[in-house]
C-alpha cells in the first residue's frame, strides 16, 4: 500500500476518534450563582452594626451584621451568676451534717424507744435535692439566655461574596426584611437548554467545556448537575444545570457562555 494512502487512512481514523470524544455542538449558556441568599434576620429588632459591605468576601458562620443586645447580655451576665452559685446547696449540706450529729446523739434513746427518730436528716436529704435542681434549671436559663443573645448576630450561612446590602445600622429590621444579598460564586451554576433530540444523551455527571463570552474568555471542565425531568412541549426542550469549579473566583457570574460536550454518553461513578 502507498504511504499516502496510509497516512490519509490514518488522519481519517484519528478524525473519527476525535469526533467520538468531542460534540462540538456548542449550546448557549449562562454562569449563576451557585447560592444566593437573602440574608435575613430570626428576630427583630434595631441594627447596631453592619461588619461587611458590597463586593466584601465572606465566610460560612461569620458574624456579617449586629442587632442591638445590651438588654440580652446582661440577662444573660445575671443568669450566668445565678447558675455558678451554690452556696444554697452549701447551706443545706451543712444543715444536713448538723441534722446527722443531732440523730447519732439521739440514736441510743431511739434504740432504748425513749425518742422518736430524727426525721430531719431525711428532710435535709430533700433540700439540698431541691438546691440542686434549682441550680440546674438556672444553668438552662443561662443556655436559653445565651441563645437568645447569639440571635442578635447575624452569620453567614455560606461561603460567598456580599453583591448588595441593603440596610445600614439604626435601622429597624423585622423578621421578613433581608439586610444584604450573599451569593456563593464557587462553584459556579452553568444553566442552558437543550433540545429535545438530545434528552438521554445528556446525563449525570457528563463533562462539558465551558467558555465564557469575552473578555472572560478561556475554556473550563465543568459537568452535568441537574436534568430537568420534565420537558417543556411548547418548545419541545429541556433544561441543564452543569457544576463549574472556581476555585479562584475568576470567572464572574452573569456572564453568558457556550458549552462543548465531552464525551456526552459517558456517566461519572
Amino acid at each position: 500500500m502507498r504511504p499516502s494512502i496510509i497516512l490519509t487512512l490514518l488522519g481519517l481514523t484519528a478524525a473519527g476518534s476525535a469526533q467520538a470524544q468531542t460534540d462540538t455542538t456548542a449550546s448557549t449558556c449562562i454562569i449563576k450563582p451557585h447560592v444566593q441568599i437573602q440574608l435575613g434576620s430570626a428576630v427583630s429588632g434595631m441594627l447596631s452594626a453592619t461588619l461587611v459591605d458590597r463586593g466584601d468576601t465572606v465566610k460560612q458562620g461569620q458574624v456579617v451584621a449586629q442587632l442591638e443586645s445590651t438588654v440580652e447580655q446582661a440577662t444573660l451576665a445575671l443568669d450566668r451568676v445565678r447558675a455558678s452559685n451554690e452556696s444554697a446547696i452549701k447551706v443545706e449540706q451543712v444543715d444536713r451534717e448538723l441534722s446527722l450529729r443531732e440523730a447519732e446523739r439521739k440514736k441510743s434513746l431511739v434504740d432504748k424507744g425513749i425518742a422518736n427518730q430524727n426525721s430531719k436528716v431525711r428532710e435535709g436529704d430533700l433540700r439540698i435535692q431541691q438546691a440542686q435542681m434549682d441550680q440546674r434549671i438556672a444553668a438552662l436559663t443561662a443556655d436559653r439566655s445565651e441563645r437568645a443573645l447569639a440571635l442578635k448576630q447575624i452569620r453567614s450561612p455560606i461561603d460567598g461574596v456580599v453583591i448588595e446590602r441593603k440596610l445600614s445600622a439604626g435601622e429597624f429590621i423585622y423578621e421578613q426584611t433581608s439586610i444584604m444579598t450573599i451569593a456563593q460564586t464557587d462553584p459556579l451554576n452553568v444553566e442552558l437548554v437543550l433540545p429535545l433530540d438530545r434528552y438521554g444523551d445528556i446525563r449525570i455527571g457528563s463533562a462539558a467545556i465551558v467558555h465564557p463570552v469575552a473578555p472572560v474568555d478561556g475554556a473550563y471542565t465543568a459537568r452535568a448537575d441537574v436534568i430537568d425531568p420534565v420537558i417543556d412541549a411548547a418548545s419541545e426542550t429541556f433544561g441543564v444545570r452543569l457544576i463549574l469549579p472556581n476555585p479562584n473566583h475568576t470567572i464572574p457570574a452573569g456572564i453568558r457562555c457556550s458549552v462543548e460536550w465531552q464525551d456526552s454518553k459517558s456517566v461519572s461513578q
